[in-house]
C-alpha cells in the first residue's frame, strides 16, 4: 500500500474468456430459439397435419442443447422464442403462445440433466424431444378444457391425433437434431 489508487476498467475484469464465450453462447441460444419460432411462423407447408413443425422446431432447440455447456440452455433458447413471439410480424393471435411453445424448451432442460444413460443418451434425448412437442397439445387441451377457447386442430382432428402427431413429429425433429449435432460435431474434429 502506497498510497496510489489503482485504476480498473470494470469492462476490462468482466470480459475474460469465459465470460466472453459464457456470453456469446447464451447469445446463441437466445438465437436459436428466435429462429426456431420464426420458422414455425413463416415456414409454410401445407399438410395440414397438426404438430408438422416439430420437425424443424425440435431439431433447433434440440441442437442448440447438445451443443451448450450450459445448465439451462433450452431455456435460454426459450426466452428467445417467449421475448419474440411477443412481436406481431409473426401473426400469432393464440395468447397462450409463447407459453406453449416454451414449455417443450423447459422440458429438454429437464431430460437433459436427467439423461445419464451416455451409450443411448441421444435416443433418449430424441424421445424426450418427441414428449416435450406434446407438451403443446396437452397444454392446449387444459385451455380448452379450462376456458372453453377452442383451438383449430381440435375442431379438424379430434382430441387425440394432434397429440399423437406432435409426439411424433417431435420425435423425429429430435432425432434430426441430435444427427445435425453428431455431423457438426465429426466435421469440427476432423
Amino acid at each position: 500500500m502506497n498510497g496510489n489508487v489503482q485504476q480498473k476498467s470494470w469492462l476490462k475484469g468482466f470480459l475474460t474468456d469465459s465470460r466472453v464465450e459464457t456470453v456469446l453462447e447464451a447469445i446463441l441460444l437466445f438465437l436459436a430459439g428466435v429462429l426456431a419460432i420464426t420458422l414455425h411462423a413463416r415456414l409454410r407447408i401445407p399438410m395440414n397435419i397438426p404438430g408438422h413443425h416439430g420437425v424443424e422446431f425440435m431439431a433447433i432447440i434440440l441442437a442448440a442443447r447438445l451443443a451448450s455447456k450450459m445448465k439451462w440452455a433450452s431455456s435460454i433458447s426459450a426466452m428467445g422464442i417467449g421475448i419474440f413471439i411477443l412481436f406481431p410480424v409473426l401473426g400469432f393471435n393464440d395468447p397462450m403462445m409463447g407459453f406453449n411453445y416454451m414449455l417443450p424448451c423447459f422440458f429438454m432442460d429437464f431430460a437433459w440433466q436427467n439423461t445419464r444413460n451416455k451409450k443411448y443418451a441421444n435416443l433418449m434425448l430424441a424421445l424426450a424431444a418427441g414428449f416435450a412437442y406434446m407438451l403443446i397439445p396437452i397444454s392446449r387441451l387444459v385451455t380448452t378444457f379450462t376456458t372453453g377457447f377452442s383451438y383449430s386442430s381440435f375442431i379438424k382432428h379430434g382430441y387425440v391425433t394432434p397429440v399423437v402427431t406432435f409426439l411424433i413429429f417431435g420425435f423425429l425433429g429430435g432425432l434430426l437434431g441430435s444427427g445435425i449435432y453428431k455431423l457438426v460435431k465429426r466435421l469440427l474434429h476432423k
